[in-house]
């Protein structure tokens, strides 16, 4: 309790988990998994003639994921977020998810199929969302926290597809397929344990704290 105001130290909704494992759901928002993602895709694109596309895709991807890790930075380090909001930093899950898995599809379908392209996208934008809502579910992240992970992630993901000359082909969807695959295999849980501990680190090193603030910990409300 601070200030007579009881903060909610998690969302109020209940786990529930009878006919989905959320944790897989959730995986496929695991910046271990995207961010090799993000770097085929800039690759690919650089391959495939299109610099320019691949510029701006880099640019707009690695803005949005520094503006996630300077969000969770400033919580950690100096408890800046939002009480009224139980907001503590952006969904990195929701952010790379939201990014990353409409291009990945949309990408997947040859540029001759304009009307299967689009499905593909949106797709990307339902697996998306529902990465977002496994972090409700397993009560990692509040619902601001999410929704604006997901909105911030969708600003980098939308203009790319609605861009015109973006090269697609059939090669993509095996490739992508692949690195998809490894997701069922390699133990990305564990090392996405391993980067939210660094981020705690970077965040008492920068800041000179003992410990990370930790939600309902508010030293500065916004």
């Amino acid at each position: 309790m601070r200030g007579g105001h009881l903060i909610p130290t998690a969302p109020s909704h209940e786990r529930i988990e009878p006919d989905m494992n959320w944790h897989l759901v959730s995986f496929f928002g695991e910046s271990a998994f995207l961010i090799p993602c993000a770097a085929f895709l800039y690759g690919w694109l650089r391959w495939r003639g299109a610099g320019d596309v691949a510029r701006h895709w880099l640019l707009a991807f690695s803005v949005t994921a520094a503006l996630v890790l300077i969000s969770k930075l400033a919580f950690m380090g100096w408890g800046i977020g939002s009480a009224r909001m139980n907001f503590t930093g952006f969904s990195g899950h929701a952010m790379m998810a939201a990014s990353i898995l409409p291009v990945l599809l949309y990408l997947m379908v040859p540029a001759g199929r304009p009307a299967l392209g689009v499905l593909a996208a949106l797709a990307g934008v339902l697996a998306a969302l529902a990465v977002g809502l496994s972090r409700l579910m397993l009560q990692a992240h509040s619902v601001s926290e999410v929704a604006s992970g997901l909105a911030i992630g969708f600003c980098v993901s939308l203009p790319f597809i609605l861009r015109r000359g973006v090269p697609r082909g059939a090669v993509t969807m095996a490739l992508v397929s692949a690195a998809l695959g490894t997701l069922l295999i390699l133990p990305v849980g564990r090392v996405a344990g391993v980067t939210h501990e660094w981020v705690q680190d970077l965040a008492t090193f920068l800041s000179g704290r003992d410990r990370p603030y930790e939600r309902g910990e508010w030293s500065s409300q916004l």
